[in-house]
């Protein structure tokens, strides 16, 4: 009796499977990393680099800056971690786009198609190349047809900084034009 259950019970438990990983195949993510490169400064230990950190929004979607100008909306947010001594600063935001929303007078700002982030990022100098840290982006994603904010969501990336390729070249000694040859 008991065997009869169970092979009842199997084919149930599978189907609920397959049908939970249908609906996840289908929801889709409304911000995708893209890139992260050094674009400022060398990335050698010891050093100073800026990385910058590109998303792509989903078409039909739009997300409020990190200033957000209208009350109780949900900034957007990149957090990315620390390597030993290897530190990440708060990042520069790329400059938002403007958009006339229902119910507020004047435009806000909004990330639209794209946006990019600079993050500085102290080198230890005792670091071995290639870093790479970890980052969150939080942010609530609007339905511009609807204009209603989804959930909080959050999407994890990682920084991959190469060691630079061209080292600044060392200071040769300025030659003293009173010595003769």
């Amino acid at each position: 009796m008991k065997f009869d259950f169970m092979k009842h019970l199997l084919p149930l438990f599978a189907a609920l499977f397959i049908a939970q990983q249908s609906a996840f195949a289908q929801a889709t993510t409304i911000v995708t990393f893209e890139s992260a490169k050094v674009t400022a400064g060398e990335a050698l230990p010891g050093s100073n680099c800026v990385v910058a950190v590109s998303f792509k929004i989903q078409a039909g979607y739009y997300l409020h800056s990190n200033r957000p100008t209208v009350p109780r909306v949900t900034p957007t947010v990149i957090q990315v971690g620390a390597l030993g001594a290897t530190r990440a600063l708060p990042p520069t935001y790329s400059a938002a786009g403007q958009k006339t929303i229902p119910g507020n007078p004047a435009p806000v700002p909004v990330y639209e198609g794209s946006f990019t982030a600079l993050i500085p990022v102290v080198l230890a100098p005792n670091a071995t190349f290639p870093i790479t840290l970890p980052g969150v982006i939080g942010y609530a994603p609007v339905n511009e047809k609807t204009q209603s904010a989804g959930r909080m969501e959050q999407v994890r990336f990682t920084m991959t900084i190469p060691r630079s390729t061209n080292p600044p070249a060392a200071k040769s000694p300025t030659p003293d034009p009173k010595k003769k040859k």
